[in-house]
């Protein structure tokens, strides 16, 4: 009977000793499971924040490109508006809008057209005398100064051919008041100089001849436009021009009956014009 109490106790201890060794076992086992989960989190999280700094590094280099972008953007459209100031300082701009639309502009002829055109007196021994910066600056001066007065009545300068100058009122777009806008600006372009030469020790005196009538426009050139204008109406404003005295402005007699009440004027009779005959003219009162 003791034996057997002996052998129970024996073998209740080796399966306690048994049971023992399992559960150690698989609590290792388990805490080993446990620490490669930590690791494979923690390897995931490592990922994740790579993941996230790449991102970040991602929206970054877009808000670069953008910023780029964008500064690309308004250096074309500085260029584009460049471009179209560029365009208006050498075409109306009617014409120039017609241009850029279509990429091409048709010749036309304006029934009613009054032509200025002036040059400076004596400017080829001035000239002769002068050294070419201040020649340009002197230039410059002054026909900006027209510009700005022409401007000013709706004139439209066509061009400039050293000393002369040439403005035209009633094209691109026809205006009722083409001869009046025109007489106006020859007026305020010859008060202009004389207030000039009170102060400036270069003294300019210009002529000046005014016509009205017919007129064709269109651009010239494919590389380089220019807007010009043709007809008998330029060729006759020229004579005017010619026919004229130092700070008069000579008048055709079509221009005086547009104009004969707004302004009073100084009648000269027929005078003799190289290829026209005898042109009856007037001289502008102011």
């Amino acid at each position: 009977m003791c034996w057997f109490f002996i052998g129970m106790t024996l073998l209740l201890i080796a399966s306690n000793l048994v049971t023992f060794f399992l559960v150690s076992r698989k609590t290792k086992e388990m805490n080993n499971v446990s620490e490669e989960q930590k690791f494979q989190m923690a390897e995931a999280n490592l990922k994740l924040l790579e993941q996230s700094e790449l991102l970040e590094e991602q929206k970054f280099q877009m808000a670069e490109a953008n910023l780029k972008l964008l500064e690309s953007n308004e250096i074309i459209e500085m260029e584009r508006a460049r471009s179209e100031k560029l365009l208006l300082n050498i075409l109306p701009a009617r014409v120039a809008k017609e241009l850029k639309e279509t990429g091409r502009t048709e010749p036309e002829c304006f029934d009613e057209v009054t032509v200025y055109f002036s040059d400076i007196v004596g400017f080829t021994d001035l000239s002769s005398r002068l050294e070419a910066s201040v020649l340009i600056a002197e230039l410059n001066d002054i026909f900006t100064a027209f510009d700005k007065i022409i401007q000013k009545n709706s004139c439209e300068r066509i061009k400039t051919i050293g000393d002369a100058y040439l403005c035209v009122c009633g094209m691109p777009v026809n205006n009722p008041d083409n001869a009046l806008n025109i007489l106006n600006s020859a007026v305020e372009m010859m008060s202009f100089l004389k207030k000039r030469n009170l102060s400036s020790p270069l003294k300019w005196e210009i002529r000046a001849g005014v016509h009205t009538g017919k007129v064709v426009g269109g651009v010239v050139g494919v590389e380089k436009y220019i807007y010009d204008v043709f007809g008998d109406t330029i060729n006759t404003a020229s004579r005017m021009e010619s026919n004229s005295m130092p700070m008069k402005v000579n008048v055709s007699e079509e221009t005086y009956k547009h104009v004969r009440d707004a302004f009073k004027f100084t009648e000269r009779g027929f005078l003799d014009v190289k290829g026209k005959g005898k042109i009856r003219m007037y001289f502008l009162d102011f």
